[in-house]
């Protein structure tokens, strides 16, 4: 039976890389070249400096043969002391429209509700306007756009808790 579950580095990073070959039109969209250890190490690991290893968290969608179909990674901490920001959630193309997305956004939600934090935030690459849909879907309101150090535009969505959806 599949089941979500906490997921650590270095100690997943195989199985993850797996999951991120198998979602690499994601990897591309973002990085531009193909997934590795070493992408999978920063998605799992980096945070800014205000935020302290403790508060990464990383929950993957385990099948009952240890592989992964879905992982979700999340701040603690981010942009206020009282907010999560997810960081990312990437699902194998196999499974995608099928609900599973909602089941792990759900499963942050729920997270960071039950820390009693403020909301939680996304921000959504501006070449990805069918996740900009789902979070908007999921009641993720537009905050503000930005453009990073990669050069790639995003727009930060922001939901504030005790009006979650997914």
């Amino acid at each position: 039976m599949a089941e979500i579950v906490p997921l650590t580095w270095p100690e997943d990073g195989p199985r993850i890389l797996d999951l991120c070959n198998r979602a690499s039109d994601y990897v591309m969209l973002d990085k531009g070249r193909a997934p590795d250890l070493a992408y999978v190490k920063s998605e799992m690991t980096h945070a800014p400096p205000s935020v302290p290893p403790h508060q990464i968290w990383c929950w993957g969608h385990m099948q009952a043969d240890g592989s992964l179909d879905a992982i979700v990674t999340c701040l603690k901490g981010y942009y206020e002391p009282n907010d999560w920001y997810l960081g990312l959630l990437l699902l194998d193309q196999a499974v995608r429209n099928a609900g599973l997305g909602t089941q792990m956004a759900r499963h942050v939600i729920e997270q960071a509700q039950a820390d009693h934090a403020n909301c939680v935030r996304i921000a959504v690459l501006d070449t990805n306007p069918r996740a900009r849909g789902f979070w908007e879907r999921a009641g993720f309101k537009y905050e503000k756009s930005m453009t990073g150090g990669d050069g790639h535009m995003r727009h930060v969505h922001r939901l504030p808790l005790g009006k979650a959806k997914p």
